[in-house]
């Protein structure tokens, strides 16, 4: 006769956890470690939300959450939207959307960006779309690379007029099926760029949805069809950006194994 040996449930979802969170800190460090290869294909794959929480509710009037200020904001890292399913709080979740159809949190194609042209039509977004699975991706600035001189060269972007402000963003909600773990992220839209964004980000020529104050509301709603949507998905103004060049220590985003997120990274070249 076989003897009956009880089976500890809660050791083995626990050593499924444990497995979950070494498999996705190796999808991390992956991402990061070859970040450089990432930013030369996609726009926008980094970008800052550098301010203070005091500062953050008197751009937002909703519950903010426990967040450091992040210089240097890179894929799978924690950023801080606000979503159409609860505009009354910002959430932190991962860069880089997972789809709620996909086998793992790694991803095979890059979902980084949302193509505005393109995403009523692509299996990815659409489906985002129609169920209004909107956010705003709030940020103080974003960087893009110059290649044209064979070397890349990192720029800072920044609004005129806005020290905070919020890109058009897409989001999901991914399941793992053994132990139920939910893993929230983010896409961030893009659009063809203006000249300013379009001087650097030469040949591509794209930049991220950056959305006017009276459209936030707007990108929120479930009350407007996707067409009308996608109407917000426009460059922004020339006149109301500036850029300027900052450290080539940007380019990377792990030093000595930790992330490479520092205040001095967003300082102007010349004043360093």
């Amino acid at each position: 006769m076989y003897e009956c040996v009880p089976v500890d449930y809660e050791l083995i979802i626990y050593q499924n956890q444990q497995t979950i969170c070494r498999n996705r800190l190796l999808v991390i460090l992956f991402y990061l470690k070859h970040l450089s290869f990432y930013n030369s294909k996609i726009m926008c794959a980094r970008y800052t939300l550098t301010k203070k929480e005091k500062d953050l509710l008197k751009a937002y009037e909703v519950k903010m959450p426990p967040f450091v200020p992040n210089y240097n904001l890179a894929p799978t890292q924690e950023g801080l939207v606000i979503t159409s399913d609860e505009p009354g709080i910002a959430q932190r979740m991962h860069f880089g959307l997972v789809p709620y159809w996909a086998e793992s949190v790694k991803m095979d194609f890059s979902t980084l960006n949302a193509r505005s042209e393109t995403a009523a039509s692509a299996k990815t977004w659409s489906p985002l779309l129609r169920h209004h699975k909107t956010c705003l991706v709030l940020a103080d600035g974003f960087y893009e690379w110059d290649r044209k001189s064979g070397k890349p060269i990192p720029y800072r972007f920044v609004l005129n007029d806005r020290e905070i402000f919020a890109f058009a963003g897409l989001w999901s909600e991914w399941k793992n099926k053994l132990t139920s773990e939910v893993y929230r992220s983010f896409t961030i839209m893009t659009t063809v760029a203006n000249a300013t964004v379009g001087a650097v980000h030469d040949p591509k020529f794209r930049m991220p949805i950056i959305l006017d104050k009276n459209e936030e509301a707007l990108w929120l709603s479930k009350d407007i069809s996707v067409p009308d949507l996608l109407t917000l998905c426009d460059p922004f103004p020339d006149e109301d950006m500036s850029a300027y060049m900052v450290s080539t220590s940007v380019n990377s985003t792990v030093v000595n194994k930790a992330p490479n997120n520092v205040p001095e990274l967003i300082l102007p070249l010349n004043s360093q």
